[in-house]
């Protein structure tokens, strides 16, 4: 049994793994030639440059990490923009009027899509 179509927009946790762990050992492959060919004229010169390697490995995957996610927010948010803007009248964003709580969309603060009980 096969899930929904993929055409790349979606989230996907496994994505955000292979492509942020991808990163970090991209970024170990170049550098470990550099520190190798710099450990040869000094030791300490070459701890130095593992450090910044290393640096540089978790640079490269919370940046990674960071556009992936930052992505599949605007993703969401628009998505939701859209549906907030096909609802109706009725159903305008603002606080419940017993609890006080934001209701997006018409629902209740539940959230469960039924409209909020009404006033009288």
């Amino acid at each position: 049994m096969t899930g929904p179509k993929d055409d790349g927009t979606s989230f996907s946790f496994l994505r955000l793994v292979f492509f942020s762990l991808g990163a970090g050992v991209l970024v170990l492959i170049i550098s470990i030639p550099i520190i190798v060919g710099i450990a040869q004229w000094s030791a300490t010169a070459g701890l130095v440059a593992a450090l910044l390697a290393v640096v540089a490995i978790i640079a490269a995957i919370g940046t990674v990490s960071r556009r992936m996610v930052g992505a599949a927010e605007r993703e969401i948010r628009a998505r939701q923009a859209a549906l907030d803007s096909q609802a109706g009248p009725d159903s305008q964003a603002g606080p419940d009027s017993q609890t006080g709580i934001e209701n997006r969309a018409g629902r209740d603060s539940a959230g469960d899509g039924t409209p909020p009980p009404a006033e009288h």
